[in-house]
């Protein structure tokens, strides 16, 4: 019997302060904002209209100030400059393509605090998964040094095994949220679709990846993992069309592996719900395939709780393990860790979360048992 769980750690160590405002469409503006500047200042030549565009931006977030902390966006300049500044308080862009100057911009981030941090690991030693899978990890190091410094005590503190394996692929979101992988079981081989773009044009498919992860479980039995953080819902239309397309390529490597290996499991954090209005991002997953959504099974604990996020309602299903039909009669029980979520209405959080800002995650951790290998 092994567990397999996934989780959506919102970072462990540190996170744009813009991404914690208490809902996302908080920080919708300045994210879009973030994004049109960076990809203006990768531009080879700074046309009139590209200067317009930098010099508004700037302003707006009041970056020509060097001095001043700037709440959510910060401007480096390393090499040369991007502006000049003069004594009567007004700027030029002064650089006229990417080439003339070294730097960029980035988002202010947070530190996360000791309370919380422990409390995630909290969550991830309570599950005592064999493989788990997390989402929104900043790099691979961070989660190295999470897994030894704050998982492993906590583990060997309930005579638990601590997790030997850990990887992640950085992914293609300059915030680092990455998605990322800790297992008792060897990592044997691994494959990332960060190059991919969608067709006719330069957006890569994935917002951070889909990695293929292979684990050997012992006696010739392997299992594939592919590990998933579609876009947000922040992104209105948009995103959803871009979640739609994500979907349909996750279903085409998961359809051209599971012949190979049967137990290749779909997981990750997909932002949004099998009913999502007015269209169903999703459905090239969970309707036009053979994945079976393991929180459907009679065996989840708690239908009651139909969703992952927050206050677990059914418009807040947004992490998923879907199942190839083979592995369906092999789950022997199913259920979602909701301690490290401060909703002390709906059920009893651990003793050391009793606010908001304690909260190891706004995600639940998701989890099943499956008879392998």
């Amino acid at each position: 019997m092994m567990r397999l769980a996934t989780f959506n750690v919102e970072n462990l160590f540190e996170r744009p302060k813009i991404m914690n405002l208490p809902k996302w469409s908080d920080g919708q503006a300045v994210l879009d904002d973030y994004r049109v500047l960076t990809a203006v200042l990768q531009k080879p030549v700074y046309a009139a209209a590209d200067k317009t565009k930098i010099k508004k931006l700037v302003q707006k977030y009041d970056l020509q100030d060097r001095r001043a902390k700037h709440e959510f966006i910060q401007l480096r300049e390393n090499r040369s400059h991007l502006i000049q500044n003069h004594n009567n308080g007004t700027f030029d862009v002064v650089a006229n393509g990417r080439s003339d100057w070294v730097g960029w911009v980035e988002l202010t981030r947070d530190c996360i605090t000791d309370v919380a941090l422990k409390n995630t690991g909290r969550v991830i030693a309570e599950v005592n998964a064999d493989v788990i899978v997390l989402v929104e990890v900043e790099d691979r190091l961070a989660l190295d040094r999470f897994n030894t410094q704050i998982v492993s005590p906590q583990l060997e503190a309930l005579n638990r095994v601590p997790y030997r394996f850990n990887m992640l692929i950085d992914g293609n979101d300059e915030r680092g949220i990455d998605v990322g992988i800790l297992s008792r079981f060897p990592i044997v081989s691994m494959r990332s679709h960060i190059d991919e773009q969608l067709l006719g044009e330069t957006k890569p498919v994935f917002a951070r990846d889909c990695p293929e992860y292979y684990l050997d479980l012992g006696g010739g039995s392997m299992l594939v993992l592919l590990v998933n953080h579609f876009s947000s819902q922040g992104g209105g239309s948009a995103a959803a069309k871009w979640r739609g397309q994500q979907a349909a390529r996750v279903r085409e490597i998961y359809e051209a592996l599971v012949a190979k290996f049967p137990s290749t499991i779909v997981l990750g954090d997909l932002n949004a719900p099998p009913g999502e209005k007015p269209t169903p991002s999703l459905a090239p997953l969970l309707s036009n395939t053979d994945l079976v959504d393991v929180m459907g099974l009679p065996q989840y604990a708690h239908p009651d709780l139909p969703g992952t996020f927050h206050y677990g309602n059914a418009s807040d299903k947004l992490d998923y393990i879907l199942l190839p039909p083979a592995l369906v009669p092999k789950v022997s029980a199913v259920d979602v860790e909701r301690r490290g979520i401060f909703v002390a209405k709906k059920w009893v959080p651990f003793d050391t979360v009793t606010s908001d800002v304690q909260n190891a995650s706004d995600h639940g951790c998701l989890w099943v048992d499956l008879a392998l290998p």
